[in-house]
């Protein structure tokens, strides 16, 4: 790869070799009618949060489906110092196993790669060129989100889809999609500023969701705003929410339609919430 930089050459080789195998009181009475005043409904933090982290997949709305991981995880963290990939492998498996997510032993086959590199850009472009078939499925807007904008961290999961018999019920269908691999990109030098175990949580949580490419989260409590710019000091781990979410997405049924998928997590995730924790 004549003119890449040899550091991100060599992330390169080693995301590829990973691949390789949250009462009134009463009113007198009137004659006169009083005014009407016909207000919005005030807006549902959970419905929001459920919109704004989920995708249906390139078949749309109403027959597209969320996916999730179905298998053992198993997460490796390259690019970075031995230290620093060593404590962010073990964080973010530490994070999976606190959602009761299994991950592999030590030593397991990698299905989450997590490349930290100084020159992101230059290892997106060289990654989608090598990899357009594999994990990009050849679809122009995949490559087109994990190439840019510029950002601390981006991502992208090879998702699966699986055929099942012809079901009974008009509210399912015949398919499910579930995650097969993952590459989640580091800016190192925009996510510096992160704490290591802030970051680690943020990757746990884009490593289990089919995440958009800039998931809607205004205003939200989750650790997926570790990188806003509004100045508000971000949560340091995974929120209530954050968890109520990913639990309710692993509990979901998998072979409904998306809309009713979104409203099974909506419903499962208040459940969660008004348990106290």
């Amino acid at each position: 790869m004549p003119g890449e930089h040899p550091a991100m050459v060599a992330s390169t080789v080693l995301a590829l070799a990973l691949f390789a195998g949250q009462d009134p009181a009463p009113q007198q009475p009137s004659n006169t009618l009083p005014d009407i005043t016909v207000q919005q409904p005030a807006s549902d933090p959970v419905r929001r949060f459920v919109a704004g982290v989920t995708l249906p997949g390139e078949h749309g709305r109403y027959v597209g489906q969320i996916a999730r991981w179905d298998h053992r995880l198993c997460v490796d963290v390259v690019g970075g110092a031995p230290e620093v990939n060593g404590y962010l492998t073990a964080q973010i498996a530490a994070n999976f196993r606190s959602l009761d997510i299994p991950h592999g032993a030590p030593g397991c086959t990698p299905t989450v790669a997590v490349v930290i590199s100084t020159d992101a850009d230059a290892f997106a472009r060289t990654f989608t060129r090598l990899n357009r078939n594999h994990m990009f499925s050849t679809r122009p807007e995949a490559v087109a989100r994990f190439l840019g904008p510029s950002r601390p961290v981006r991502w992208q999961h090879l998702v699966r889809t699986d055929q099942r018999p012809l079901p009974q019920s008009r509210l399912r269908v015949a398919s499910t999609r579930a995650i097969q691999q993952t590459i989640i990109l580091v800016d190192a030098g925009r996510a510096a500023a992160a704490p290591l175990d802030s970051l680690a949580a943020y990757l746990a949580f884009v490593a289990l969701v089919d995440l958009p490419s800039e998931p809607s989260t205004a205003d939200q409590r989750t650790i997926l705003s570790l990188f806003d710019e509004s100045g508000a000091r971000p949560p340091r781990a995974l929120t209530r929410s954050d968890r109520a979410f990913i639990d309710a997405l692993y509990r979901v049924t998998p072979d409904m339609m998306f809309g009713l998928q979104q409203a099974e997590i909506e419903t499962r995730m208040r459940l969660n919430l008004a348990t106290p924790p």
